[in-house]
């Protein structure tokens, strides 16, 4: 099966007008061309995720228009495309043959797969994918520069930021809810008190029946955060699960991973009535409450959802850590001064370049880049 018709398949899938015979060879060639069956897995999830989680309505509408005018301007009469409705919730391939020919519109079915996968791809980072186990689960990735949202199967809305992975069992939302996280992840769980949801970040398991709440692992870090803005939470180790913390609304809990036995460098505070073991509390934690931002109208655990880079008087290791994973760079620092220093700000449409110079107000830094590394003096 050449490409051609791979993609033809593809698009006879979509819409809905392929036959069994088909979807089984559609299937079985996929199975053994891992870049192709990348592809449609990618133009799946674009076709067939809920409305909310896709691009706002004027871009679709843009982006259509723009594939709209290509088309016609390649195939005027053959296969006139008509425009998108107003009401649309999501683009799609409309096109009106004057005669039923399949085989004929395999090129132009061609063009518009092309441009609905590059343009997801351009929305979404090159690198954002999404894997399908057919066995146990399903992977969410995203890298440095690019964030994702989705709707679970639950009804449980998902968005995860940049340089995460996640994954949950294929049979999500029926037996249990089980959620694997490595980097940061806001989850507005679907309230189902017959099956708990519960997230695993490092050793730590949060377990929430319906709530809303940030959840922050990245690898290479100690802590693991949680942020709860409503709803409840109950927040264990694995190692030690008989221990429950139970978070209030507008409350953060910050666990720190190292062995609980050994000296910590954070300020944390021992658990509530735990156990002592070997002279020190099985298990160490923070909590402290969320509140707004003195610079901005959000609270910064969550403001990336509402794609706002923020940090709010924070130490400028952090900051830089933040920065390198929001603009997918490689911030190196020189002048080791400046990691005493803490500093605030708020970015939304600003580049890298921007971002750098508005710190370059608070103090006299300088910097140059290459490429994707920037160097502060």
């Amino acid at each position: 099966m050449t490409n051609d018709q791979v993609y033809e398949l593809i698009a006879r899938k979509l819409s809905g007008e392929a036959t069994p015979d088909e979807l089984k060879a559609l299937d079985l060639h996929l199975k053994n061309e891992p870049e192709l069956a990348h592809q449609a897995e990618l133009l799946d999830l674009y076709f067939y995720q809920p409305a909310s989680v896709k691009a706002d309505t004027d871009e679709k509408s843009r982006a259509w228009e723009n594939l709209r005018s290509k088309l016609n301007s390649e195939f005027p009469d053959e296969y006139p495309v008509k425009p998108l409705a107003s009401k649309s919730v999501r683009p799609a391939i409309f096109i009106q043959y004057r005669s039923w020919i399949a085989a004929a519109a395999s090129v132009l079915l061609i063009v518009s797969l092309a441009v609905f996968y590059s343009g997801w791809r351009s929305r979404h980072g090159v690198s954002a994918s999404l894997a399908i186990s057919k066995k146990a689960f399903i992977e969410l990735k995203t890298e440095k520069g690019t964030r994702l949202n989705k709707v679970l199967p639950d009804g449980t809305k998902v968005w995860l930021n940049g340089d995460s992975y996640l994954s949950y069992n294929a049979d999500f939302g029926k037996s249990k809810r089980d959620i694997t996280l490595v980097g940061e992840a806001f989850f507005d769980v679907a309230h189902n008190t017959r099956v708990p949801l519960t997230v695993h970040a490092k050793d730590v398991n949060i377990l929430v029946t319906g709530t809303a709440f940030n959840v922050k692992s990245y690898s290479g870090n100690n802590k693991v955060e949680t942020a709860l803005l409503r709803g409840s939470v109950e927040v264990s180790r694995q190692s030690q699960p008989e221990q429950v913390v139970k978070l209030k609304p507008n409350e953060k809990i910050t666990i720190n991973i190292d062995d609980p036995a050994s000296a910590s460098s954070h300020e944390v505070l021992p658990i509530g009535k735990a156990t002592e073991r070997n002279g020190a509390s099985s298990v160490k934690y923070q909590i402290e409450g969320l509140k707004e931002s003195s610079i901005a109208n959000m609270i910064p655990e969550v403001s990336w959802v509402e794609n706002v880079l923020l940090f709010d008087n924070e130490p400028f290791g952090e900051v830089i850590d933040k920065m390198e994973k929001w603009y997918n760079v490689d911030i190196q620092v020189q002048n080791q001064e400046l990691m005493s220093r803490r500093f605030s700000g708020v970015f939304k449409d600003e580049n890298i370049i921007q971002a750098v110079e508005a710190l370059q107000i608070i103090i006299p830094l300088q910097f140059e880049q290459h490429g994707k590394t920037i160097i502060i003096r």
